[in-house]
């Protein structure tokens, strides 16, 4: 068993982690144009998304942490195993890690296909973690009730 407020805690850096930065620094705003009704640049949304998502799930651990002392072990360390590779992947720029090659047009279709079979497979993770967090929250809050 675990304490709940560990797991929240846990939880909040997880948030921190995540928290859009480039927004903060780029410009404030998801929505650019470098000449005004040509061209409209859009930022990614995915990382706003799982933020908006996490706080929500960081939320929910803390109302479980008033309801409940001590939380299964195993369902959070499955919880933060599916959760952890998203966030770590938001972070990071994938095309630099495979070595993306632009006189090489097979190379460079190649290295697109990888980086977004890894971000679709993380986005899946991330996704099933937080369903398996749901379904574990509303079995708790039933038990009690």
């Amino acid at each position: 068993m675990m304490k709940t407020k560990t797991t929240f805690l846990i939880c909040i850096f997880l948030l921190v982690l995540l928290f859009p930065y480039s927004t903060l620094y780029l410009t404030s705003d998801f929505l650019s144009s470098v000449i005004p009704g040509w061209h409209t640049t859009i930022y990614p949304l995915a990382t706003l998304l799982k933020f908006i998502i996490l706080l929500i799930v960081a939320f929910y651990y803390w109302k479980l942490s008033k309801i409940i002392t001590d939380v299964n072990f195993k369902n959070v360390i499955i919880y933060f195993l599916l959760t952890l590779p998203a966030i770590i992947i938001t972070k990071l720029d994938l095309y630099t890690i495979l070595h993306f090659r632009s006189n090489d047009p097979e190379g460079v279709m190649t290295t697109i296909r990888a980086v977004i079979f890894i971000r679709i497979f993380t986005n899946i993770l991330f996704f099933t973690g937080q369903i398996l967090f749901a379904v574990y929250y509303k079995k708790q809050s039933r038990k009690l009730t």
